[in-house]
């Protein structure tokens, strides 16, 4: 029998409702399912993510979120803060007459306006950092052009000296803003690897032998065409290694070519295998005792073979005396062939390294000890001349027939052939220099 249906209650007819919604609203679900869902019920297999995410749906991801973003952006509202800059405004450099190179750099106060959410915050961050660089840059122009400074270094007299740095301040690889530092960092350290006058109670070496040495480690260095650094560094660590700790004569050689394998290791990119130093002693030495002697150097020298080298200050000061590399590979020859000679190994490598550049410059006639040069080295004119006589007497020896390695590399037309410069006579040693030329500007990268 049936029965008649009762009148749904409120109640009854708001669940109804409620449950008519919840199936339309299924029904629209279905018509446009969900990712990862196929029919009702059934799990689609899971696509598998790359770590770092689908780049397929990158172009929909971008523009959802950049819809997001907009959103977000009409509801926030942004609070202001000021962030007050300063902005460098310089006028050109203006060139005297006399050289000297003046400009004007004044400082414009900036308000920069901040929001306090994330979207207004990339902005301020941004300015700040444009008016940071703004602010470098402008101590940059103003350290350019005011190159010609006032110094009481050397002595109670000012001196007029010339930024050779300021250019570079820009450039990384140059270090501008460091290399002042550095150098003169160099020079306190030299007092802290003395040589001393060794040979006095190393009764069992000469200075001949001493010489013989030298001449075959600059042997070596040319034909494994290894940098000039390396060979400085390696007699510096026969000298100093000398200086500490007595040796045969016999065991002379095994100390140079440990010597010379310690600093290929220190300074050379691509450094000669061990067996290289074993073949050019004619296998003398064993492995055992040339790994020996290498612990036994080190140890001597407590492991600290950054030394100033005289073979570094000469570039640094052939740069600022903006020299030519005709010059340059001048002083090289004079420098290098100081090394064969017992009597320099007491000079201090800053004090070389002048002197052999002024030797080169009279030699050359080329420019004038002036301020900058007295600045950057810390030495007078007449402070270097009698080391400047003593090279000059060095170079104009008659060549040892067994022991012109140095005179025959620097003859060479790839170096100029700056070993066939005929050296000063006195009277042209203690002329005074003419006023620098224009000398074309260097890259002392070699």
């Amino acid at each position: 029998m049936a029965t008649k249906r009762q009148k749904p209650t409120a109640l009854q007819h708001g669940k109804s409702d409620q449950l008519a919604l919840e199936r339309k609203g299924m029904k629209r679900g279905l018509e446009r399912p969900m990712v990862g869902v196929g029919k009702l019920g059934k799990e689609s297999p899971k696509k598998k993510r790359p770590a770092f995410g689908d780049i397929t749906n990158k172009d929909s991801f971008t523009k959802a979120l950049a819809k997001k973003t907009q959103l977000k952006k009409k509801a926030v509202t942004t609070k202001k803060n000021t962030t007050v800059v300063l902005v460098p405004k310089t006028t050109a450099p203006v060139v005297s007459q006399d050289g000297k190179t003046s400009g004007d750099v004044s400082w414009e106060v900036v308000e920069l306006s901040q929001g306090s959410q994330s979207s207004q915050g990339s902005r301020s961050s941004e300015s700040r950092t444009e008016a940071e660089n703004a602010k470098n840059s402008g101590i940059a122009a103003a350290a350019s052009s005011q190159q010609v400074v006032e110094s009481n270094d050397v002595s109670s007299d000012s001196l007029k000296w010339v930024d050779v740095d300021a250019e570079h301040l820009n450039d990384p690889m140059q270090v501008g803003v460091y290399a002042a530092h550095i150098f003169s960092y160099y020079k306190e350290r030299e007092t802290c690897f003395p040589v001393t006058d060794y040979l006095t109670w190393q009764s069992d070496l000469a200075p001949g032998m001493r010489a013989v040495l030298v001449d075959w480690l600059v042997e070596i260095q040319e034909n494994f065409e290894l940098n000039h650094e390396t060979l400085y560094l390696a007699v510096k660590l026969v000298d100093l290694y000398l200086s500490k700790a007595r040796t045969k004569r016999e065991r002379l050689q095994l100390v140079g070519a440990t010597a010379l394998f310690s600093s290929c290791k220190f300074d050379e990119r691509c450094p000669p295998v061990l067996d290289d130093f074993l073949y050019i002693c004619d296998d003398a030495y064993t492995r055992s005792e040339l790994l020996e002697m290498e612990r036994r150097i080190l140890k001597t020298l407590d492991f600290d073979i950054g030394i100033p080298l005289s073979y570094r200050f000469l570039r640094r000061y052939a740069k600022c005396a903006r020299m030519s590399m005709e010059t340059l590979t001048l002083s090289r020859y004079i420098l290098e062939s100081s090394l064969m000679d017992y009597a320099y190994t007491r000079t201090s490598d800053s004090k070389m390294a002048a002197a052999t550049l002024l030797l080169a410059m009279k030699m050359k006639r080329c420019a004038q000890w002036d301020d900058t040069m007295i600045h950057y080295t810390g030495y007078r004119h007449d402070d270097l001349m009698p080391l400047v006589r003593d090279l000059n007497t060095t170079i104009s020896a008659p060549p040892h027939k067994h022991l012109n390695t140095i005179r025959t590399k620097y003859s060479h037309r790839v170096f100029h052939e700056v070993a066939k410069i005929s050296p000063l006579s006195i009277m042209q040693l203690e002329e005074g220099a003419p006023k620098m030329t224009s000398t074309p500007e260097m890259n002392h990268s070699a």
